[in-house]
Protein backbone atom coordinates (compact mmCIF):
# COMPACT_ATOMS: atom_id res chain seq x y z
CA UNK A 1 0.00 0.00 0.00
CA UNK A 2 2.82 2.09 0.94
CA UNK A 3 4.51 1.55 -2.55
CA UNK A 4 1.26 2.49 -4.12
CA UNK A 5 1.38 5.84 -2.54
CA UNK A 6 4.45 6.53 -2.99
CA UNK A 7 4.16 5.91 -6.76
CA UNK A 8 0.96 7.41 -7.41
CA UNK A 9 3.07 10.87 -5.64
CA UNK A 10 6.02 10.84 -7.68
CA UNK A 11 4.02 10.14 -10.92
CA UNK A 12 1.51 13.12 -10.74
CA UNK A 13 4.27 15.57 -9.67
CA UNK A 14 5.99 13.92 -13.09
CA UNK A 15 3.35 14.94 -14.76
CA UNK A 16 2.54 18.30 -13.61
CA UNK A 17 6.46 19.33 -13.31
CA UNK A 18 6.12 17.64 -17.39
CA UNK A 19 3.42 20.59 -18.26
CA UNK A 20 5.72 22.50 -20.38
CA UNK A 21 7.20 19.69 -22.02
CA UNK A 22 4.24 18.69 -23.10
CA UNK A 23 3.36 21.79 -24.87
CA UNK A 24 6.57 21.54 -26.63
CA UNK A 25 5.64 18.81 -27.96
CA UNK A 26 2.28 19.51 -28.89
CA UNK A 27 3.77 22.96 -30.83
CA UNK A 28 6.70 20.79 -32.13
CA UNK A 29 4.03 18.42 -33.40
CA UNK A 30 2.03 21.11 -34.72
CA UNK A 31 4.54 22.76 -36.40
CA UNK A 32 6.34 20.28 -38.67
CA UNK A 33 2.48 19.10 -39.68
CA UNK A 34 0.34 21.89 -40.28
CA UNK A 35 2.93 24.81 -39.97
CA UNK A 36 2.64 27.80 -37.63
CA UNK A 37 1.72 31.62 -37.68
CA UNK A 38 5.67 32.78 -37.76
CA UNK A 39 7.89 36.05 -38.84
CA UNK A 40 11.34 34.83 -39.47
CA UNK A 41 13.98 37.04 -39.83
CA UNK A 42 17.48 36.66 -41.68
CA UNK A 43 20.68 39.08 -40.47
CA UNK A 44 24.19 39.46 -42.28
CA UNK A 45 26.64 39.01 -39.72
CA UNK A 46 27.05 42.74 -39.78
CA UNK A 47 23.57 43.07 -38.21
CA UNK A 48 21.82 43.96 -41.66
CA UNK A 49 18.48 42.57 -42.73
CA UNK A 50 18.90 40.33 -45.55
CA UNK A 51 15.37 38.73 -45.81
CA UNK A 52 12.14 38.37 -43.30
CA UNK A 53 9.30 35.85 -44.09
CA UNK A 54 5.98 36.01 -42.70
CA UNK A 55 3.11 33.69 -42.85
CA UNK A 56 0.20 31.45 -41.15
CA UNK A 57 1.14 28.03 -42.59
CA UNK A 58 5.51 28.26 -42.06
CA UNK A 59 7.85 25.61 -40.68
CA UNK A 60 11.18 24.74 -40.53
CA UNK A 61 13.58 22.63 -39.96
CA UNK A 62 17.31 22.27 -39.64
CA UNK A 63 19.49 19.76 -41.98
CA UNK A 64 22.65 17.33 -40.45
CA UNK A 65 24.62 20.21 -42.23
CA UNK A 66 22.99 23.53 -40.36
CA UNK A 67 21.20 24.77 -42.81
CA UNK A 68 17.79 25.96 -41.95
CA UNK A 69 14.93 25.25 -44.05
CA UNK A 70 12.35 27.37 -44.30
CA UNK A 71 8.70 26.15 -45.75
CA UNK A 72 6.27 28.91 -46.61
CA UNK A 73 3.75 29.04 -49.02
CA UNK A 74 5.01 25.89 -51.42
CA UNK A 75 8.52 27.50 -51.29
CA UNK A 76 11.32 26.04 -49.85
CA UNK A 77 14.32 28.73 -48.73
CA UNK A 78 17.45 27.17 -47.65
CA UNK A 79 19.47 29.72 -45.19
CA UNK A 80 23.27 29.44 -44.78
CA UNK A 81 25.80 31.15 -42.78
CA UNK A 82 23.34 34.12 -41.43
CA UNK A 83 21.43 34.73 -38.38
CA UNK A 84 17.79 34.06 -37.74
CA UNK A 85 15.18 34.76 -35.62
CA UNK A 86 12.00 33.16 -35.50
CA UNK A 87 9.25 34.42 -33.91
CA UNK A 88 6.32 33.00 -33.19
CA UNK A 89 2.64 34.87 -33.42
CA UNK A 90 0.09 33.61 -30.64
CA UNK A 91 -3.27 34.77 -30.30
CA UNK A 92 -4.24 34.06 -26.64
Amino acid sequence: MKKLIVSTVLAGSMLLSGCTMWDDTVTNFKSNTEGLDRKITVYSQTGEVIAEYEGKNVRTEVNDGGQLIINLNGKRVQVLNANVIIEENTAE
